[in-house]
């Protein structure tokens, strides 16, 4: 029997939250005008944000020639946009809670891949490289939501995308909406943009609208790349009509293809072990 969305966060008796520093400072990065001092001060008002950035700044993926013992020198040494990615992981890795039956280092782990796929595939198809980054390390958001609801239903439809079926079809089929419209409503809970929380929303089937939503369309495939990236025939099955809907042809995506894969997040020290 299908359930009403609203009925699934019922469900769920503690919803994630994200710190409302995170909130605060995705609309600063996006402010030209922003200060870089106050962004720094309003990092280090979450502790924990602060100290696994510095950690993950001091780590051998930076290769950083001294050791980093601020937020003032992260910015400094990193850049804003660096900053900026690692914080708003980090403050998303620590809304999420351990999940029965979800692989959390795992799960993360794609998130990361889909958001670093997702920026580069922005920046070659004149969409908003930040957008399509947070889109993506959200986008698999709702399927934790749904085990946290509704684990049984969760657990099936883990096994059928195992056997190889389509994970929105068989949840629209088994629930009656996808992960993606779970993480949309999320999103307007945490009162994110419209353009966020349309973009992940579409981004399950972004072809099913007639609007050419280019970011979800992004978002869709970066997931999709994160999901066969160890599949040898990751380019026999690849959506190439969702591609060429922003700009992206078939052989553009032969030719990349394998430059996009070798991308590193630089992002998996931010889950505890």
């Amino acid at each position: 029997m299908k359930v009403q969305m609203n009925q699934l966060f019922d469900k769920i008796h503690q919803l994630p939250q994200i710190p409302e520093v995170v909130r605060t400072l995705i609309t600063q990065f996006n402010d030209p005008k922003t200060n870089f001092d106050d962004i720094a001060k309003n990092i280090e008002k979450e502790q924990v944000i602060s100290l696994k950035v510095l950690r993950l700044v001091n780590s051998a993926h930076f290769g950083l020639s001294r050791k980093i013992g601020s937020i003032q020198e992260a910015v400094f040494m990193l850049g804003m946009n660096q900053l900026r990615t690692l914080v708003i992981a980090s403050g998303f890795v620590n809304s999420i809670p351990k999940i029965d039956g979800v692989d959390i280092k795992s799960f993360w782990s794609k998130s990361f891949n889909t958001a670093t796929y997702a920026k580069w595939l922005a920046a070659e198809s004149q969409v908003a490289p930040d957008l399509a980054f947070t889109a993506g390390l959200i986008s698999h958001l709702g399927n934790i939501l749904i085990h946290m609801g509704a684990p049984a239903a969760a657990s099936e439809i883990d096994q059928h995308v195992k056997g190889g079926k389509s994970r929105s079809a068989i949840e629209k089929a088994r629930l009656g909406f996808t992960s993606e419209d779970v993480c949309a409503e999320l999103c307007r809970r945490w009162h994110f943009s419209d353009e966020l929380v349309q973009t992940v929303a579409n981004s399950a089937d972004p072809l099913a609208t007639e609007d050419v939503i280019k970011s979800a369309h992004v978002v869709y495939l970066a997931r999709y790349l994160s999901e066969n990236q160890k599949n040898e025939a990751v380019l026999a099955t690849f959506p190439f009509d969702v591609a060429k809907k922003i700009g992206l042809s078939e052989q553009y995506i032969h030719e990349h293809v394998a430059e996009i894969l070798a991308l590193e997040s630089g992002l998996d020290g931010l889950v505890s072990e």
